[in-house]
């Protein structure tokens, strides 16, 4: 019995052993485990994490940023197809910029029109109580302002309708007088080789800088304000000119203008 029991006893310490030895198995590989995913956790594998993140990051911004500017450029040309061309960014030259001699007298709201080198510069005023009542010449040539001469004494001083068939020039209604008086309805050419002026019949109501323009022999004048300066005109009237001289006694009533107001573009065709 006591040999039966030693064996019993050496059994059981066997198991403990054997126990306690894979207790300490799983401890040691619960260890290398956490060892292995501390490494891999470490600062250098951190830094690569961070890199590789803080790429996609920046690759996924500016491929949105791409994406902004390809949605803003396509919201822009759909804009612009509703914009007149006027309105529209078109490709010009770079040009440069040159100072001109400095002006004989300061002037706002005069009218000014080149015929070959030369620049005439018309009325406008000095002050909002004084309005300039000449002509100034400058040469674009040598850069300098080479005379002057008076106007007709009933020519208006402001928001004038100007064009020019390259030597006669022809003046149309505007304001009259200093400070925001009223309009005039009396109209002039002047003849740039003799420095003579002759009138025009009067349009048929005056008008504050409507657009102005030769074309086909007849003189056009368009738009601009009414006698009240705030109703923008949408008159269009025309009258037969040539060499300087009027061809009728009165204004053609034309096709109205679909948009009015002061201002509007003119030029001489």
């Amino acid at each position: 019995m006591a040999r039966f029991a030693s064996k019993n006893a050496s059994r059981k310490y066997m198991v403990l052993l054997f126990l306690i030895a894979l207790f300490a198995i799983v401890l040691l590989a619960d260890f290398l485990w956490a060892a292995s995913s501390s490494s891999a956790s470490s600062p250098y594998w951190s830094t690569n994490l961070d890199f590789s993140l803080q790429t996609n990051a920046g690759a996924a911004a500016a491929n949105n940023n791409e994406q902004g500017k390809k949605i803003s450029r396509a919201v822009k040309d759909e804009h612009l197809k509703d914009l007149n061309a006027t309105f529209a960014d078109l490709p010009a030259p770079q040009l440069e910029w040159e100072e001109m001699a400095e002006a004989p007298v300061p002037r706002l709201d005069g009218a000014a029109i080149q015929i070959k080198n030369i620049l005439y510069v018309f009325a406008g005023y000095g002050t909002i109580n004084y309005v300039h009542s000449h002509v100034d010449i400058y040469n674009f040539t040598d850069n300098s302002w080479i005379g002057k001469f008076d106007m007709p004494k009933e020519m208006a001083h402001s928001h004038l309708g100007m064009t020019t068939d390259g030597r006669h020039i022809y003046i149309v209604t505007g304001q009259y007088g200093p400070q925001c008086r009223g309009p005039t309805s009396r109209n002039f050419v002047l003849d740039t080789e003799t420095k003579k002026w002759h009138d025009l019949p009067p349009l048929p109501f005056p008008r504050y800088a409507p657009a102005t323009q030769l074309w086909r022999g007849r003189l056009h004048v368009m738009g601009g304000s009414k006698e009240d300066r705030h109703d923008p005109a949408l008159e269009h009237w025309s009258l037969a000119v040539k060499d300087g001289e009027a061809l009728e006694k009165e204004w053609r009533t034309e096709i109205p203008i679909p948009r009015g107001g002061p201002h509007r573009h003119h030029f001489a065709g």
